[in-house]
């Protein structure tokens, strides 16, 4: 309930008869190739009426997914594909959310925690396509982390970022 009336409040023109994520469910895969298997199932067997492809251009925060949005019984439904990694990732954030009370996932928060969160999901991505990360942006996600502690544990004051 509290993630609908944020969006709503968020997002002036929206009605929640139109909201699309009220119903929904998840799918949690293994792999990216399972997520797109499951996107292309529903793309030729069900009214798709529309994809948000969070693999292929992740959000600002760093969130990746496929979502799905289908029309079933007159009802807009919202299907999210991730697979374990990504949803590890989501985890963390909704975690971070409940703890700190600000919505991270919506880019409210100290800018050092959500370039952290970008960084970690940038890293994510390389390695669930079987790839190494390089010293460099495991150096940054140090680096990141260290900045971020304060933020995570009780620090400053957080503002929109």
């Amino acid at each position: 309930m509290r993630t609908i009336l944020d969006k709503l409040q968020r997002e002036p023109r929206m009605e929640l008869a139109r909201m699309s994520d009220i119903g929904g469910c998840r799918a949690v895969v293994t792999t990216i190739d399972d997520v797109r298997r499951i996107q292309d199932r529903y793309q030729s067997r069900a009214k798709v009426r529309y994809v948000r492809d969070y693999i292929a251009d992740p959000k600002p925060s760093g969130y990746r997914a496929v979502h799905l949005v289908v029309e079933h019984r007159d009802r807009l439904i919202e299907l999210q594909l991730r697979t374990k990694v990504m949803h590890e990732w989501a985890v963390m954030v909704e975690r971070i959310t409940v703890t700190t009370g600000t919505d991270v996932k919506s880019g409210y928060g100290a800018e050092e925690v959500n370039d952290w969160f970008r960084a970690v999901s940038e890293a994510m991505a390389i390695e669930e396509q079987g790839l190494t990360v390089d010293a460099i942006l495991a150096q940054r996600i140090d680096a990141l982390r260290t900045r971020a502690w304060p933020h995570l544990h009780g620090g400053q004051h957080w503002r929109k970022g």
